[in-house]
């Protein structure tokens, strides 16, 4: 996952270079995705080739909206397989006419993730607690039988609905900040770097549905969002706050509409 974060990161730098560099920061992205493809991860593959075309070519509203989406799938997902709409037998199906190694450990961890949901059903507003209480045990040698492999069911499981909204919301709250801001003022100049920081962090997301990934460097960009969009929200304000006496006197004013928008 950290390669493929630096390779969505390197295709941001390509696209915001000049002629001259650019050809360099193409010649990076080539290097970092066949480290990418050496690294024998398809999950993180599969991000890189999803995501760097839009990284490359689609408009920075459009990587929002998309990066929005698939934070909103990681937020609600439990509430996805807990009404079965994860289709997890033809995904694993679909894995296993590729490689039946990689299928019968996707097999093993949705079982796994459906025996604790069915612990974690038990207490659902606010979990288990730590010490591992939201594990499936031997019921009598007390042996632990299940393994939670994905970041969601850990924090689910032990927390609840309360923990999960407030790390998984958390997370992508600053994707709904920077959309909404976006929305508010559309013609307003985005960083070039805004757009594929929010592809990562919803990728990063994404990825904590299978394993554990919450690092650091997660916080460290959904951060890094939140900061673009409370600067946007400062300056959409200040720019408001300037043209608020104008408008006013326009109100007030016999000058037609017309000649309101030229002045």
């Amino acid at each position: 996952l950290f390669m493929c974060t630096a390779v969505l990161s390197a295709a941001a730098f390509a696209r915001a270079s000049g002629t001259l560099s650019r050809s360099r920061m193409i010649g990076v992205l080539v290097f970092l995705f066949v480290v990418l493809i050496l690294c024998k991860s398809v999950a993180a593959l599969v991000y890189a080739i999803v995501l760097t075309p839009l990284v490359l070519f689609a408009s920075y509203r459009w990587q929002f909206r998309i990066a929005a989406s698939m934070a909103l799938i990681a937020v609600i997902y439990p509430m996805l397989r807990n009404a079965g709409v994860i289709p997890t037998d033809d995904i694993v199906a679909k894995i296993a006419e590729y490689s039946a190694e990689r299928a019968q450990s996707l097999e093993y961890r949705f079982f796994n993730e459906t025996q604790l949901l069915g612990r974690a059903a038990e207490k659902p507003l606010f979990g288990w607690g730590g010490w591992g209480r939201s594990l499936i045990r031997h019921t009598e040698t007390g042996e632990i039988l299940s393994i939670p492999d994905g970041r969601w069911i850990i924090i689910f499981g032990t927390f609840g609905w309360l923990g999960y909204i407030c790390e998984f919301g958390l997370l992508a709250l600053p994707i709904g900040m920077m959309l909404y801001q976006i929305r508010r003022a559309p013609g307003h100049d985005l960083s070039p770097h805004v757009g594929p920081l929010a592809l990562i962090l919803a990728a990063t997301m994404m990825d904590m549905l299978l394993n554990a990934t919450l690092t650091p460097l997660t916080w460290l960009t959904a951060g890094a969002v939140l900061g673009f969009a409370e600067r946007m929200g400062a300056e959409r304000a200040a720019a408001e706050s300037t043209w608020t006496p104008m408008r006013a006197v326009l109100e007030q004013s016999q000058i037609p509409q017309g000649k309101r928008t030229i002045l």
